[in-house]
């Protein structure tokens, strides 16, 4: 008798905060519109009212959310996810979507060393002014939000026995001994990702194959391996630490950075997240609060709502 009145009581509490939609938010689950329900979702959350916002949230339904995340920008495509968590949809993105969005963010970060005066990095500062496009990263060394150490670059030769086929003197091919060279370029530097500094590290490799003269199948020698110089290895391996480095700061953003735009607000969000390691802490008010106010007005959304990103 006493478990039934339990029961009954907990009954009784859910059907007391059940929200009763009035005529407006009637219609608006009955159109099923992804993006008004979000949004409106988001209000009621930020008006601290997280029935509705669930209640309203739920009729976005999960084939229309994946339609709504497919056509839109990364940062927007996020920040659709995370007002569906937020709420409490049933509908949600799965982890492989929000991973190609976050990777795909790329949020403007300037990068340099600890101390400015103590060494300019030019291979890192050529490297990065080539991927800017490419990564939106920069270098800054005066003020950068990403702290990075001394990039070194270590090359490598090696030979292996194989066996070259190769035209000779009348256009045909033959096969012959020859010898495989590998060059490789090994870059690394430690840089500091959610908070604790790593060491990250690229690899760049080039080919190429020499033979000796083969008179008895008319073979003229190869005896240089056709490569580019030190210098352009060197570089090439810097591209590839660059491209490292704007890979780790996809899946692990630093809180310091620029909240000028869409991008940089939804980055700093999931920097949050992962610090507090809860998906839903930016979205609940975590960080500082003049930055969270600022993003939240550059992103749209209502005072309270946080940055909802998942």
């Amino acid at each position: 008798m006493q478990k039934s009145s339990s029961a009954l009581l907990v009954t009784a509490l859910l059907l007391g905060c059940a929200h009763h939609r009035n005529p407006a938010e009637e219609a608006m689950v009955s159109r099923g519109d992804c993006k008004e329900l979000l949004l409106a979702a988001d209000a009621s959350r930020a008006a601290e009212n997280p029935a509705l916002a669930q209640d309203l949230a739920t009729g976005c339904a999960q084939d229309k959310l994946t339609a709504l995340v497919g056509k839109s920008t990364p940062a927007d495509g996020l920040l659709w996810c995370g007002r569906a968590r937020a709420a409490g949809a049933k509908a949600s993105c799965d982890d492989k979507t929000v991973a190609s969005l976050t990777a795909q963010l790329r949020p403007r970060l300037k990068v340099g060393p600890p101390d400015a005066s103590a060494w300019k990095e030019r291979i890192l500062e050529s490297a990065l002014r080539e991927l800017v496009a490419e990564t939106n990263l920069s270098y800054d060394a005066d003020a950068p939000d990403v702290i990075v150490g001394r990039l070194t670059i270590a090359m490598d030769h090696a030979t292996s026995v194989t066996v070259a086929v190769v035209p000779d003197t009348r256009g045909k091919t033959q096969r012959v001994p020859a010898t495989q060279h590998r060059f490789t370029s090994r870059a690394e530097a430690q840089v500091e990702l959610s908070g604790q500094t790593r060491v990250l590290r690229a690899t760049d490799e080039v080919h190429d194959t020499t033979w000796d003269a083969a008179p008895h199948l008319a073979v003229a020698a190869k005896f240089a391996p056709d490569v580019p110089s030190i210098d352009e290895l060197r570089h090439r391996a810097a591209l590839a630490w660059v491209r490292a480095l704007a890979k780790g700061l996809a899946a692990a953003p630093p809180e310091s950075v620029d909240l000028s735009d869409a991008r940089g607000c939804v980055a700093y969000g999931l920097a949050l997240n992962l610090t507090a390691g809860n998906s839903n802490a930016a979205a609940g008010g975590a960080g500082h609060a003049a930055r969270i106010a600022a993003c939240e007005q550059l992103l749209g959304e209502p005072a309270g709502a946080g940055i909802p990103v998942p």
